[in-house]
């Protein structure tokens, strides 16, 4: 079986009474684990969470992980011009990393401990930058195409086009509003919050961002690669809900 996971967003706690959930079921050898992106930014602890991450990649090292949008903000940030240190000790980022800053890059830099934000960069161990750039764009299986955010369908244009967007990690529409298959496969996929708590669930895509750093569920897709196209069962779909009481 494929069970694939949707975004993460730093929550942590979540994110652990998830996998406990799936190591009950029980997960076999043989199961495929696959995260649809957005481990970092806005929720509890990102550091913790890609902490969890690597150790899991330790124990099932054909874990697929594929990239995010936040990733890749977290990336582009890293990758832009160094932080400096302006008139009146203000700090001055990049417009990457203020980008990155303020879609929740902030949340993730605290849940590292950084203090010295002129070497932020360096705060972050190696490790966890190695294996934000070891995320892939995709996972295609016969019958499943895995992507975090979408498909561009054939023929259709977008609004990230002329900023050069990657719409596996950015687009919604006019992915969402499609209906037909694209290459024949159904879409897995991430990135847009279902508000109502429950996953989208298509003819030809299944989304299963339910909003967890929003309040909403952590939610697992188990899916039967083998389930025949045309005729597709409904998942079992597998949710969590962070207890603040704990």
């Amino acid at each position: 079986m494929i069970y694939t996971i949707g975004d993460v967003h730093g929550q942590v706690t979540m994110l652990n009474a998830l996998l406990e959930h799936l190591r009950a079921r029980p997960l076999r050898d043989d199961d495929t684990l696959i995260f649809l992106g957005d481990y970092v930014d806005r929720g509890e602890d990102s550091c913790a969470v890609v902490d969890q991450l690597i150790q899991l990649q330790e124990v099932r090292p054909d874990t697929i992980f594929l990239r995010g949008n936040h990733e890749q903000l977290m990336l582009d940030a890293r990758n832009s011009e160094p932080t400096q240190q302006g008139p009146a000790g203000f700090v001055m980022h990049s417009s990457e990393t203020n980008h990155w800053l303020e879609n929740g890059g902030a949340d993730t830099l605290f849940s590292y401990g950084v203090d010295d934000f002129l070497n932020w960069r360096d705060q972050i161990p190696k490790a966890h930058w190695a294996f934000i750039e070891a995320t892939q764009m995709e996972y295609v299986t016969e019958r499943y195409h895995f992507v975090h955010a979408g498909l561009l369908p054939e023929g259709k244009s977008w609004e990230g086009a002329p900023y050069g967007l990657e719409p596996r990690l950015w687009i919604r529409e006019p992915f969402l509003s499609y209906r037909p298959t694209i290459g024949g496969r159904v879409v897995v996929f991430g990135h847009t919050p279902q508000r109502t708590g429950r996953p989208l669930l298509q003819r030809n895509k299944i989304g299963i961002d339910t909003g967890a750093v929003f309040g909403g569920p952590l939610t697992a897709a188990v899916i039967d690669p083998d389930a025949p196209i045309g005729k597709l069962p409904r998942p079992d779909f597998i949710q969590v809900i962070y207890d603040t009481a704990t």
